[in-house]
């Protein structure tokens, strides 16, 4: 949202694009975070690992939406799996190479945080009201 033709142009320059079947592993918790992902077909699970091997599913991603954000916010470890549904195919972009776009066209990633801050706040409301709802 918010980027202008030429901007997407920059972007595609960067973009990778990934394709996973049913039960691949798209991110493993604790492997270090370099791609910020945007699912684009599919669907994919987040699991949070529990203890005596056991997981947890906390939230589905579909098409549009992004996972693997922290790696542009905080640049630290995964945090939780992300394991394919179904056959997925997603965009990858190189938090490295979004920086280096990002010095001549500030914009683009000024844009993307700002997208990204959005998403965050509505994901922690939901959060927030399915906590309330448990009480």
């Amino acid at each position: 949202r918010g980027l202008t033709p030429a901007e997407y142009r920059a972007l595609e320059q960067i973009i990778q694009a990934f394709q996973f079947g049913p039960g691949e592993v798209i991110i493993r918790e604790g492997d270090e975070a370099r791609l910020l992902f945007v699912m684009a077909r599919g669907s994919a699970s987040v699991h949070l690992a529990l203890p005596e091997e056991r997981s947890r599913r906390v939230a589905c991603i579909g098409p549009g939406l992004t996972f693997g954000e922290m790696a542009l916010i905080d640049g630290g470890r995964r945090s939780a799996n992300v394991v394919a549904d179904e056959s997925v195919i997603c965009y990858g972009l190189s938090v490295d190479r979004l920086r280096e776009l990002a010095v001549d066209q500030p914009n683009i990633l000024i844009t993307i945080l700002g997208n990204l801050a959005r998403d965050l706040s509505e994901r922690l409301r939901r959060a927030n009201d399915e906590i309330r709802a448990l009480e």
